[in-house]
């Protein structure tokens, strides 16, 4: 493998790393609106059937009604009325419309910005077992929006969250987990790297891709294990298949290099198409790179595993 290509496979990995991770900007969300066992498929009759339940008293369906009115399905977009609506569910005891208000008060959608209300509330959402306010708590913790930060408290939190299978809470714990060993002195870096292998493989079970990627980049880099270009290439196609864009990325420039695995220009390209159809900037970077004939010299023909 020429030193360019090594250079470029370590940019790769760099890049993907520095990326902030799309499930901290779906925090606060509980899915779709499913109200309660409605089978109104037009949206119009839908938001009318929610608003007439949610008069009855029904409070999930205030919250399912609440959130056509944030996402302006069926109805006008109004995130006054839907921040009323989950106030409204919230206040009769449905935990998932306490965390989206908590939600609206750390965004200020629809409402006043507050985080430091924000996380009250999550706090108490969580304390009542609500395991996605755990999550979110844990990263206004982890960022210290709305309270002062504490890595260790948010830690406990995200690890709380990933054991109820919160969405993404795996992933976030896994990052958090990196964080800390970064800076831990002695040895008390290897328990949180294991942690962090940890958290990444439930989160990649559990179908975050995300998780997969990171899983990934840790075999590249070897951090809490020994490098395994191929092990990696397993776990990156783990990724690459739950369509997350920076894993085929990472995938494709390794095939079209034979790292890890045997050389596959056409496969490789074909991935890093994928990743810049999915509007990854840095995949279409690299294939224009390797249509320019950086690729195009002989990688060998081991797999390049460890």
């Amino acid at each position: 493998m020429t030193r360019t290509q090594v250079a470029l496979i370590l940019v790769l990995v760099a890049a993907c790393g520095s990326k902030k991770q799309k499930s901290d900007a779906t925090a606060g969300s509980d899915g779709a609106a499913t109200g309660s066992g409605s089978a109104v498929s037009n949206p119009a009759e839908l938001a009318a059937s929610y608003d007439t339940k949610c008069v009855g008293g029904d409070l999930e369906a205030c919250r399912s009604l609440a959130i056509l009115y944030t996402e302006g399905v069926g109805v006008t977009p109004d995130p006054k009325r839907a921040t009323a609506l989950f106030g409204q569910a919230c206040n009769g005891g449905n935990l998932a419309a306490c965390n989206q208000i908590a939600l609206a008060l750390s965004e200020g959608l629809g409402v006043d910005k507050d985080p430091a209300k924000a996380v009250e509330i999550y706090q108490r959402t969580c304390d009542a077992g609500h395991m996605l306010a755990c999550r979110n708590l844990g990263l206004m913790l982890r960022d210290g929006r709305g309270v002062t930060a504490d890595l260790e408290r948010a830690a406990t939190l995200l690890d709380k969250a990933c054991a109820g299978n919160a969405p993404y809470a795996c992933t976030n714990a896994g990052d958090l987990d990196a964080t800390r060993a970064r800076t831990a002195t002695g040895s008390g870096a290897e328990p949180l790297w294991k942690a962090m292998l940890a958290h990444f493989q439930k989160g990649c079970d559990a179908g975050d891709a995300t998780a997969c990627r990171q899983l990934g980049v840790a075999y590249l880099d070897g951090r809490g294990l020994p490098k395994s270009t191929s092990a990696a290439g397993v776990w990156l196609d783990r990724g690459c298949r739950g369509d997350e864009p920076v894993s085929c990325r990472i995938l494709g420039a390794m095939r079209v290099q034979g790292l890890g695995m045997p050389r596959d220009l056409d496969g490789g390209k074909k991935l890093l198409a994928r990743a810049c159809d999915r509007k990854d900037a840095e995949a279409c970077t690299v294939l224009k790179t390797f249509d320019a004939g950086a690729g195009s010299g002989s990688a060998g023909s081991g797999d390049g595993s460890r």
